[in-house]
């Protein structure tokens, strides 16, 4: 519980600390809702199951070239079962170029169900997005790190930009 409240509150002063002084200075910030769907890719079994995916993410631009986006991924199964209530809250930083971005960063695995929470090892994310207006297409993964990219998660969402 203590690893939930402390990823939560690092994501949350993270975000709020970026807001501040990049709109006085008249940065870009975005906000995108995201849906998605992503599978098992590697030796656990390729293709073998879809989850779906709903995932809130705000991005912030800190470079002309660079952004940190952070983002809480809602995870269900094609049945739309929310138990486990798995949340995948994380930061990436991205370097844009044009319409295209390619980041790097960590997510926190969290599971809820019957009162009890349980969280998992920080999974390195890797993402490619490409925006054209208000819409976002990104490719991911989420690479397993026991051992090193042996059953990954790879992904697809599309996104509204507001």
């Amino acid at each position: 519980m203590k690893k939930v409240i402390l990823g939560v509150l690092a994501v949350g002063l993270t975000v709020g600390a970026a807001l501040q002084p990049l709109n006085a200075q008249d940065k870009k910030v975005d906000l995108s809702l995201n849906l998605g769907a992503m599978t098992d890719a590697g030796s656990c079994g390729t293709f073998s199951d879809v989850l779906f995916t709903f995932s809130p993410q705000i991005d912030v631009r800190i470079a002309r070239n660079f952004m940190i986006s952070a983002e809480a991924m809602v995870i269900t199964d094609k049945e739309i079962h929310f138990d486990p209530f798995l949340l995948y809250p994380g930061m990436l930083l991205s370097f844009t170029t044009g319409k295209v971005a390619i980041g790097g960063g960590v997510v926190l695995p969290v599971a809820f169900w019957d009162g009890e929470v349980e969280t998992g090892d920080l999974v390195p994310k890797i993402a490619i997005d490409y925006r054209a207006k208000h819409f976002k297409l990104t490719t991911y993964i989420l690479v397993d790190t026991q051992p090193l990219f042996s059953c990954n998660l790879i992904g697809l969402t599309l996104g509204y930009v507001f």
